[in-house]
């Protein structure tokens, strides 16, 4: 499996929980298959089993599902273009995520 396809299918699944759950086991899958690049794929991986961890349990907005599941195509989006760039552009664009996920992100 590519990031590029455990993006899509993220993107076109619902906003609930278990999007995010298959998403971050994915990822995490994703590492051990392409260790090069697994800085990417740990950062939205971690996001999305914040999300799990924090909401699993409880009703949620259907509002804020979308907004959260939209941040984190967002970021799906930007890491899928890193892997076309060079490794020190890959790895700014890598930085730039996980600062707008640590700083600018208060949801998940």
């Amino acid at each position: 499996m590519t990031f590029k396809e455990i993006t899509q299918r993220f993107a076109q699944s619902e906003s609930g929980s278990d999007s995010f759950k298959q998403f971050y086991k994915d990822a995490f899958q994703l590492m051990k298959q392409d260790p090069a690049n697994a800085g990417l794929y740990f950062v939205v991986g971690i996001a999305a089993q914040t999300y799990v961890i924090k909401y699993e349990d409880q009703e949620v907005a259907p509002e804020f599902a979308d907004r959260v599941k939209a941040t984190l195509e967002s970021f799906n989006s930007r890491l899928l273009a890193a892997l076309d760039m060079a490794p020190a552009e890959r790895l700014k664009a890598l930085g730039e995520v996980a600062v707008d996920y640590e700083w600018n992100e208060d949801a998940f």
